[in-house]
């Protein structure tokens, strides 16, 4: 990233973070992988300086970059980067004082044009914006800034009628990097925005929950409330956070089981989703994976291992272990399912790292071989 901001600034363009990105570097969390910025230069004097620079006609930036495809940066999901105003004076009109909150990059000075520093020290809730084709966007983002949702009444909050597959990522990122991705979540319920764009995920307020599993509440309630266990923003966590409980609308009780198979009607309906947006397909499959498998750590200890060996080898079983325990501690249960599923995990990770026994601990029989080169079975 900085080799992007260095070469504005050779090229004798200022450029300024600003709204939510500018509040991340004052507070010293980590930035977005969306970074919203303002530069002093024209559309084609931006364009001199970044190639592979788009326009997707996006309500908030006049120009994008994916940081895909610039060298040097490390492999980007789909939808992140930067994303540009170009204005003569940087200065935000029109979209409230927390948005025209600024950093120069060049010296890291921050630049109060809205006059929010003592709402900032304070630790008092932004001002939303007005009315406007931007406000329910913004609000949205500056929600996650709190961890209660702001009171705001969202038939206030605008956004475009038929929003693109770039504003939908941009929106979903910036919220579920934020350090209360719950907030903003709720903020887009309550404003129609998910039942309009995303209604696969309005059908979580019609799964009614037993109070005794669930005293947390509905389906959607259940959602957010697992952001407050999460302790780290990672994307793919994030997705299958806010999805794992997608396909409960979809299932139905078989056996006694309330949401029979809703973890693999889920893990299609999220791929669906997640395709449709424009997400990559490596990511669209690593959080349908974490949706399929999120229910299995809870009878991890009494599986044969023979059956689950696949999965335990798995680079990603330890965020499903993750989402495990957000899912988990949510629904307000004690932590012993989850620790116990950590130590099964870890016994089969020692077994398999022996080089003397099984996976599941057993030791080899007479017609293994062990190789100066590893293992080979049945010879």
């Amino acid at each position: 990233m900085s080799h992007i901001y260095q070469a504005l600034l050779d090229a004798g363009i200022p450029v300024w973070e600003y709204g939510v990105t500018a509040l991340d570097a004052y507070w010293d969390r980590p930035p977005r992988p969306v970074r919203f910025l303002v530069a002093a230069c024209s559309q084609v004097d931006l364009a001199r300086v970044l190639e592979n620079l788009e326009y997707p006609g996006l309500p908030y930036a006049d120009a994008s970059l994916n940081l895909q495809s610039q060298s040097g940066e490390q492999t980007s999901p789909a939808g992140t980067g930067l994303r540009f105003l170009c204005m003569e004076k940087p200065v935000i009109e029109g979209r409230g004082g927390w948005l025209a909150f600024r950093r120069n990059v060049a010296n890291g000075v921050f630049h109060d044009d809205g006059a929010i520093y003592q709402a900032l020290r304070s630790g008092r809730s932004p001002d939303f914006p007005k009315a406007s084709e931007n406000s329910l966007f913004d609000a949205a983002m500056l929600a996650t800034l709190y961890p209660s949702p702001p009171h705001i009444d969202p038939s206030v909050l605008d956004a475009p009628e038929n929003p693109s597959t770039v504003y939908q990522r941009d929106l979903l990122i910036a919220i579920l990097a934020g350090p209360y991705p719950a907030s903003g979540l709720d903020l887009l319920m309550r404003s129609g925005f998910i039942e309009r764009v995303w209604p696969e995920l309005a059908q979580l307020r019609t799964v009614d929950h037993s109070k005794e599993f669930h005293p947390e509440g509905d389906g959607w309630e259940h959602t957010l409330e697992t952001f407050s266990h999460r302790k780290t923003p990672d994307l793919v966590l994030s997705l299958a956070l806010l999805l794992h409980d997608i396909g409960k609308p979809l299932s139905a009780m078989h056996d006694g089981r309330r949401f029979d198979r809703h973890a693999e009607l889920g893990a299609t309906l999220a791929r669906k989703i997640l395709v449709r947006m424009g997400f990559p397909l490596p990511l669209c499959e690593d959080v349908a994976y974490l949706i399929r498998y999120h229910m299995m750590p809870a009878a991890l200890p009494s599986l044969p291992v023979s059956k689950v060996e696949q999965i335990l080898r798995d680079p990603r079983f330890p965020v499903l272990l993750e989402l495990f325990r957000c899912d988990e501690f949510s629904s307000f249960k004690e932590p012993e399912r989850y620790y116990q599923a950590c130590a099964a995990y870890r016994q089969v990770q020692r077994n398999i790292r022996n080089p003397y026994r099984n996976a599941d601990g057993s030791l080899y029989s007479e017609r293994q071989v062990l190789p100066s080169h590893g293992r080979i079975h049945g010879l």
